[in-house]
């Protein structure tokens, strides 16, 4: 009698484990993936500073229509923030990302960020309205236009005013090519 017993509850506890594991199969929460990881496959990565309010990461990429796409992840550190592309006030240190003139290549399209920030109302006195703060780990992608099969090196500049620090920064970065290799590097850094 006590086998036949032991062998019901053996039964039960194996099927109890068994669909306690397909409930937690079944409820588990989808991986969300970034666009781009910036712990993982960057073609530059920029060394880690503890002090600095953020941290940058370039990558190049190719997009599935053949595109030349210039990725920057920027990972926000002890709350900082800066204003978004995407505000539609003129701000003096909004976010954006130049390259000099040149007749090698050119940016394309607007600037995509990921996640979209969104519009808030600030009553700060140099703000005084809706603005876009960038407060979230982002990713922006640029388009570019390459405009010639010839060796290069031209240098863009990221710019944006740190908050609540409130320093402007420009970084500095390259764009080259070398025997039909596009790579980008960050000149200086945070």
């Amino acid at each position: 009698m006590n086998k036949i017993v032991l062998s019901c509850f053996l039964l039960l506890c194996l099927n109890c484990s068994t669909n306690s594991q397909q409930a937690m199969k079944d409820t588990a929460v989808p991986e969300v993936m970034l666009p781009l990881n910036p712990f993982e496959t960057i073609s530059y990565k920029e060394p880690y500073n503890p002090h600095s309010p953020y941290h940058l990461d370039l990558k190049m990429e190719t997009t599935e229509t053949g595109t030349k796409q210039l990725n920057l992840f920027i990972t926000l550190k002890d709350n900082a923030y800066f204003v978004s592309p995407h505000a539609k006030k003129d701000f003096k240190g909004k976010f954006s990302m130049t390259i000099e003139d040149s007749n090698k290549l050119s940016m394309t399209d607007d600037i995509i960020e990921i996640p979209r920030s969104v519009e808030e109302m600030d009553t700060h006195p140099f703000v005084d309205g809706k603005v876009n703060w960038v407060r979230e780990n982002t990713l922006y992608k640029q388009n570019l236009n390459i405009l010639t099969k010839d060796d290069f090196e031209v240098t863009g500049f990221i710019r944006f005013t740190i908050e609540p620090r409130c320093t402007y920064e420009e970084i500095p970065f390259k764009v080259t090519q070398n025997s039909g290799v596009l790579q980008v590097t960050l000149v200086a850094g945070c």
